[in-house]
């Protein structure tokens, strides 16, 4: 066990007080713990008995401390969904505003389809989304409204379309289109209208990457439905509304049926402020 002298310089304390403790500790206990032979202590049979407790005490502690130290550390993470277009446009002014208010919160980006994003944070995989949503909060989820916009059909400077003051759902299904995959809310929204309409579109391809649809737009092999906000000067890109528009709103939604961490009401709290 070594002497009280070791004990003392490990401890960064006077020898003096290592003896008193221990003098203090046998005769709270009516035990004694320590045999003292010449310049060494040696535990005792109840010496033994009490450093064998103790040890498993201290481990017990040490893990505790670790794990509440990891709750702590994942409490300050907060996981946010986004789908392409938010992402490109709207988050990244959310997010330096936000981290610059609350830099001690650190947040974990997943980039999905707004009904994808939607999913999740029901599943408890995220957080919280910003996404695309009806007129009505997404079942199980509360929600504040941050925007409404709508859809435009955006097409190349050298197409049919390119010189029209809007786009009829009836044109555009005669022309090559390129649709985001399934799991976006506006997805859902157009199979909707044109099915409604009796229409079905020529789908050249489905894609979640909004820089390879752009390319496409911009080279004239294709149109798109896209936000107008991520069309940006010089893109050689048109946006034209569409007849009969396509109307949606931005929120963000978290679950109504848990515990909202601090980080989570910080976020919330923000949100509404900057879009109040």
């Amino acid at each position: 066990m070594g002497g009280v002298t070791r004990a003392a310089e490990r401890l960064h304390v006077s020898q003096p007080a290592i003896t008193a403790a221990i003098q203090n500790l046998e005769d709270e206990l009516g035990l004694l713990l320590l045999s003292r032979g010449g310049r060494t202590l040696v535990p005792t049979l109840d010496g033994e008995a009490f450093l064998a407790r103790c040890d498993g005490i201290l481990t017990e502690v040490e893990g505790l401390t670790a794990d509440f130290q990891a709750r702590s550390q994942r409490r300050s993470t907060l996981s946010v969904g986004v789908p392409p277009m938010v992402a490109f446009f709207l988050f990244p002014k959310i997010f330096a505003e936000f981290t610059g208010s609350c830099p001690e919160v650190h947040i974990r980006l997943t980039e999905a389809g707004s009904d994808t994003a939607r999913d999740m944070v029901r599943a408890g995989q995220l957080d919280l989304a910003i996404i695309a949503v009806g007129e009505t909060p997404p079942a199980a989820l509360a929600a504040h409204p941050l925007m409404r916009m709508s859809m435009m059909y955006c097409t190349g400077y050298g197409t049919p379309m390119a010189g029209r003051e809007k786009a009829e759902l009836r044109e555009i299904a005669m022309a090559p289109l390129i649709l985001f995959t399934s799991g976006y809310y506006h997805q859902t929204l157009l199979q909707t209208r044109f099915r409604d309409a009796g229409l079905t579109p020529n789908v050249l391809f489905y894609s979640n990457q909004l820089l390879t649809i752009k390319s496409f737009v911009r080279q004239n092999l294709a149109g798109a439905f896209l936000l107008p906000q991520v069309i940006e000067p010089g893109e050689n890109i048109i946006a034209l509304p569409v007849d009969p528009p396509l109307p949606l709103n931005i929120a963000v939604v978290w679950r109504r049926d848990v515990f909202l961490t601090r980080e989570i009401r910080q976020f919330i709290h923000f949100m509404r402020t900057r879009f109040e």
